[in-house]
């Protein structure tokens, strides 16, 4: 019987590896799904062999042979390190600091209506892949169950950690009696009013009886990366804004103090999830407090040109209830079709 062989195209083979794999979605979804699954099995097997673990350069040089016909040499490094980024990130796996990489402990993170991802090393099917995460298309009985809200740290509602902060802070507050003519102050409930800015100018702001507010320094070219943040107490004067008393505040407690302030003021926000096909865009402000944050791993940021203040994140369907629950903590709410 004669012996018959075909060379078969890219496309055959990246449709043979998404149906093995159980990888979903769109071209990108699934470059990032195919290393993410080379990085498992590297680290699964060589990792587990020697007990030391994977070298980054001999992970990334792997994925430059293999996938060299999949995806660009010029893009599979970098975007091998953007991957290992997004999974050491989630816990999926775990970089010495030496530099070796293995993989962690097989786990699952749920969420209260069973909806959960995967991490670890993980025994073959039960999972779909969508991007660099393994979502569960069954209940994880099987293994330890880590809840949504304990893999993002963090769990209590927005206004009750806005009152135990107050409660430190408000004790931290010392005598200022300046002008503030140099601050920008956090007025959301201002900016709604206006359409404008949430940051205002203290020549400009209308305290609306709220003088206790979140404020920081105005933005200069050298410290735009850095600068200090406080809790201010304000005053109205004849010849402008006072800042009667002030405290610095901690650059993670600012982040989380704004959508705080969001809240009390009733001026949360709302944002537009665009979805195309089985991928869902969403712009987001940069600084999200560390917690809330750590959902992007589940996503990547879209190239192209955005303000400085925010970034453009796309998203599989499949991760949009982490997504939609890890805002909301931070009362934001997505409009659009986003299930």
């Amino acid at each position: 019987m004669a012996l018959s062989l075909r060379v078969l195209s890219a496309s055959e083979v990246l449709a043979s590896a998404m149906v093995g794999l159980s990888i979903q979605g769109p071209p990108e979804a699934v470059r990032r799904a195919l290393i993410a699954a080379h990085l498992h099995a590297a680290c699964d097997a060589d990792g587990a062999r020697d007990g030391h673990g994977v070298f980054t350069g001999r992970l990334t040089d792997m994925i430059e042979t293999n996938l060299g016909g999949l995806i660009a040499p010029a893009e599979a490094r970098p975007l091998a390190n953007k991957v290992l980024e997004a999974l050491e990130e989630t816990g999926d796996l775990w970089r010495s600091p030496r530099g070796y990489w293995k993989s962690t402990p097989p786990r699952a993170v749920a969420l209260s209506g069973g909806l959960s991802f995967l991490l670890g090393a993980l025994p073959s099917g039960g999972f779909v892949t969508a991007g660099v995460m393994r979502y569960a298309t069954a209940g994880a009985t099987e293994m330890v169950v880590q809840s949504f809200d304990d893999w993002l740290g963090r769990a209590e509602p927005i206004a009750v950690w806005m009152g135990r902060a107050l409660k430190i802070y408000r004790p931290r507050l010392q005598q200022a009696a300046m002008p503030a003519d140099h601050l920008e102050v956090y007025a959301p409930d201002q900016a709604v009013q206006q359409s404008r800015s949430r940051w205002i100018n203290a020549r400009e702001i209308e305290l609306a009886g709220v003088s206790l507010r979140l404020c920081r320094a105005q933005a200069k070219p050298t410290s735009l990366y850095n600068r200090p943040y406080y809790l201010g107490e304000f005053e109205p004067t004849a010849d402008g804004l006072l800042l009667r008393r002030a405290t610095t505040v901690d650059h993670g407690h600012a982040r989380r103090f704004r959508f705080a302030y969001d809240d009390a003021l009733r001026a949360t926000r709302t944002l537009n999830a665009r979805r195309d096909g089985d991928l869902v865009q969403v712009t987001l402000v940069k600084d999200l407090p560390i917690e809330e944050a750590r959902v992007l791993a589940l996503g990547w940021e879209c190239e192209g040109a955005t303000p400085r203040s925010v970034r453009s994140m796309a998203f599989p369907v499949r991760a949009m209830p982490f997504v939609t629950h890890a805002l909301g903590r931070l009362g934001i709410k997505l409009r659009g079709a986003v299930s």
